[in-house]
C-alpha cells in the first residue's frame, strides 16, 4: 500500500530535532530491552478499549480512538473502524477515513468510493486520499472519474491522491491537468507526475514551465528536478536567466543543481 504520514504528525525543528537523535543513541542497553519486553497484553488491551471507544457519545473520544487504531498498525483496528464512515459527526467521518487509508483497507474501498458522493466536499477529500493511500483499480478509476468534477478543489484532491497512488494508468489524464483553468490544480498535477516517475511527463512539464503562475511553474521545475531528465537542463538553464520571481529562481538553482549531480540524487 502508499502510506502517507499522518496529518497530526509534525516534523521536528533542526535543533529539537538533534536533541531527540541524541536522546536515541544515548539510551542504556537496560532501557531497550525494557521497551522490547513490553507485553503484547497489554497492546491487545489498549486496542480493545480504543475499539470499546469507538462508539462512546462523545465526538472527541472516538477521534482519539481513531488515532490510537491508526497508530496501532493493526489489521484487526479495519473492521470496528468501518461504521464510522457513516458516522453522524463530519470530522469522525474524515478520521476514519484516513485512519482506513493508513492502515491499507482494502475492505473500506468501496464505502470510500460511497464517500465520494457525499454531500459534504471534506467527505470527498478524506476519502480521495485514503483511496489514493490503499489503491487497487476500483479505487484509480474512482479517483479519475473525480477529475471531470467541476470544481477545482475536487479535481485537487483527484489529482493529489492518484500522485500518492502511482498508478503509471493515471499518468495521461494527470497530463490532462497541466491545462487546467485553475493553477492550484495545474500545480498540484505537476507535483504529482513527479511521484509517477514516468518520462511520458517530461515534455508536457517543459510545456507548462511558461505558465503565468509562478506557483504552477515552481512546481513544475520542482517535478523537473525530480523526473532528472537531462532534457530539461538547457530549458531551466534558459528560465532562471529570466525568471521575475524569487521564489522560483531558488527552485530553478535547487533543481539545476540536481540534474547537474545526478550520481548524489537519491530515491
Amino acid at each position: 500500500m502508499n502510506r502517507l504520514p499522518s496529518f497530526r504528525r509534525t516534523l521536528l525543528s533542526g535543533g529539537a530535532l538533534l536533541i531527540c537523535l541524541a536522546s536515541i543513541a544515548t539510551r542504556t542497553t537496560a532501557q531497550e530491552k525494557t521497551e522490547k519486553a513490553e507485553p503484547k497484553t497489554e497492546q491487545k488491551a489498549d486496542l480493545s478499549k480504543a475499539i470499546a471507544q469507538l462508539k462512546d457519545r462523545n465526538v472527541e473520544v472516538r477521534r482519539a480512538a481513531i488515532e490510537t487504531l491508526m497508530q496501532s498498525d493493526d489489521p484487526a483496528a479495519i473492521e470496528p473502524l468501518l461504521p464510522l464512515l457513516g458516522d453522524q459527526e463530519q470530522t469522525v467521518r474524515s478520521e476514519a477515513a484516513l485512519a482506513l487509508g493508513e492502515l491499507g483497507a482494502t475492505k473500506a474501498v468501496a464505502q470510500l468510493i460511497t464517500m465520494l458522493k457525499s454531500k459534504s466536499p471534506r467527505d470527498h477529500r478524506s476519502a480521495a486520499v485514503a483511496l489514493g493511500m490503499i489503491g487497487g483499480t476500483a479505487a484509480r478509476e474512482a479517483l479519475l472519474s473525480m477529475l471531470n468534477d467541476p470544481s477545482p478543489e475536487e479535481r485537487e484532491s483527484a489529482v493529489a491522491a492518484l500522485g500518492n497512488l502511482r498508478d503509471t494508468g493515471a499518468v495521461d489524464a494527470v497530463i490532462g491537468l497541466l491545462g487546467d483553468p485553475h493553477h492550484f490544480v495545474r500545480a498540484s498535477a505537476a507535483v504529482a507526475l513527479s511521484r509517477f516517475r514516468d518520462k511520458r511527463a517530461v515534455e508536457p512539464l517543459l510545456k507548462a514551465l511558461s505558465d503565468a503562475e509562478a506557483s504552477v511553474r515552481s512546481a513544475t521545475v520542482f517535478a523537473l528536478g525530480e523526473l532528472g531528465d537531462p532534457r530539461a537542463l538547457e530549458p531551466l538553464t534558459r528560465l532562471l536567466s529570466g525568471e521575475p520571481n524569487e521564489n522560483v529562481r531558488k527552485q530553478l538553482e535547487s533543481t539545476l543543481e540536481q540534474l547537474r549531480q545526478p550520481a548524489s540524487r537519491k530515491p
